[in-house]
């Protein structure tokens, strides 16, 4: 009788929540919820939010995460419940992001090196000539240039040993996240016997990624720094570096951080921007009369004879429209980053305790019929006034909110515009053989299209 008090006691504590926890679905000893999550956390999350509210928790094995839902509880969360961070992120970051702020002001240095790549990357298409292709490996070539030329002031051509090796590389890992972040919540599972978690062949291709491009490029600009001649991320991190240790300032700036700031710039900057463009492809092949009325937008007002500017922006709403409903429409990063509460928070009487991962839901934002209406429609217009004007709705937050908006914003939505508004208005974009390319994503590091193939027809 004592040993089945015992089991049925220990079943208890394995199947309970703490006290202050927010509710969520029952538990099972040892997995916690992990056979209920299902392949797409949208799908589970939203079928949990209308039973347990806009907060909830979820186990995965024995350790807890608790998921955020609605605008105004990310909003509130982001202040009260994720906001706090050590003054190393906020150094690295704030720094960042006035620097790629600064790059597109003025002279425009990051639209100069997004024109360049751009160049390269229409011949790319041209040489195609409407012959029926995926756009995949263009558009992550392109993209990914783009950083390159921002970050190390060099862009790679398409053919480039290194750079063909730099992008696997990458490309490996984006498919491999959803299996790394195993490791999240066991890591002992990394020393298995084999790789099956990748967790092996993940930590190989970021170090031959930092070996093989990272490094070097550190070095050779640390050697020949000119503050003088200060036109990429690199040369301006250590011209603020030195500065800063000249007055003798207490600062994280220094290059070893260096480098994993610029890391999280390709990731920040590369695989959202990169499958934005392609889902974008997508929904125009699928309304080929919005494709059609961006074009008229962008004939009327740059004409064909020179490459789009940002300047054009304010003078192709629509186009800007189009780009915004992509964003929202096509749910690219569902839920934004995963944050550990630094110590125990009381938020909307519940208690989040401290280490634990709090997941805000932005697909819970994005695709709300209370704010959109008719969210599953692609529809531009919903972002136009009566006069044809952008609206701008505190909702649309494909970014993330307050200060943990994605660092990579503003150099994404400079690149969106530029790309996007000179292949429509070089191309028209066409099905191949009339089969449409399908409006259901592949859920990873981000909601990606599944494999299409599409043709470009050069305007004349």
């Amino acid at each position: 009788m004592v040993d089945i008090f015992a089991f049925s006691l220990k079943l208890w504590l394995l199947t309970r929540r703490p006290p202050g926890l927010p509710p969520g679905p029952p538990l099972l000893p040892f997995l916690g919820n992990v056979l209920s999550m299902g392949s797409d956390p949208r799908i589970t999350f939203r079928r949990l939010r209308q039973r347990y509210g806009d907060i909830f928790s979820v186990y995965l094995f024995n350790k807890p995460l608790i998921v955020l839902n609605g605008y105004s509880t990310l909003r509130e969360a982001i202040v009260c419940v994720v906001g706090t961070s050590g003054e190393l992120w906020r150094e690295q970051r704030r720094f960042a992001l006035n620097t790629l702020r600064e790059f597109g002001a003025g002279r425009n240095i990051m639209e100069d090196k997004i024109h360049e790549e751009i160049s390269q990357f229409i011949e790319a298409f041209e040489a195609e000539q409407g012959q029926g292709f995926d756009c995949k490996r263009l558009v992550c070539n392109a993209v990914s240039n783009v950083i390159c030329s921002t970050v190390f002031g060099k862009r790679f051509e398409y053919t480039d040993p290194l750079f063909i090796t730099f992008l696997k590389a990458m490309d490996e890992n984006v498919a491999n996240v959803g299996a790394v972040g195993v490791l999240n919540v066991l890591p002992i599972v990394r020393f298995l016997p084999g790789d099956l978690f990748k967790f092996k062949v993940t930590m190989q291709n970021v170090e031959k990624v930092e070996s093989l491009l990272i490094d070097p490029m550190t070095e050779e600009h640390l050697k020949n720094h000119d503050d003088d001649n200060v036109d990429d991320f690199i040369h301006a991190y250590i011209k603020e570096m030195r500065l800063r240790k000249a007055k003798q300032e207490d600062t994280t700036l220094d290059s070893k951080n260096l480098k994993k700031v610029i890391a999280d710039l390709f990731v920040a900057g590369t695989e959202t921007t990169a499958t934005t463009i392609r889902w974008t492809m997508i929904y125009l092949l699928n309304n080929p009369e919005i494709q059609e009325r961006c074009f008229r937008e962008i004939q009327e007002n740059i004409g064909q004879s020179r490459l789009p500017s940002i300047k054009d922006k304010t003078n192709l709403p629509y186009m800007e429209a189009t780009i915004m409903e992509v964003l929202r429409r096509a749910d690219i990063a569902p839920t934004a980053l995963p944050h550990t509460v630094p110590h125990d928070v009381q938020f909307r009487g519940y208690t989040f305790p401290k280490g634990v991962q709090v997941i805000p839901m932005l697909d819970s934002v994005l695709r709300d019929p209370d704010v959109w209406g008719d969210p599953d429609n692609f529809r531009p217009d919903r972002f136009l006034d009566d006069s044809g004007k952008i609206v701008k709705k505190d909702e649309f937050i494909p970014f993330s909110l307050g200060r943990r908006v994605c660092l990579g914003e503003a150099m994404a939505r400079m690149e969106l515009f530029l790309f996007l508004t000179t292949m429509i208005q070089r191309f028209k974009f066409i099905p191949v053989d009339g089969q449409m390319p399908s409006l259901d994503g592949t859920m990873g590091i981000t909601n990606s299209p599944r494999p299409f193939v599409m043709k470009a027809i050069p305007r004349v």
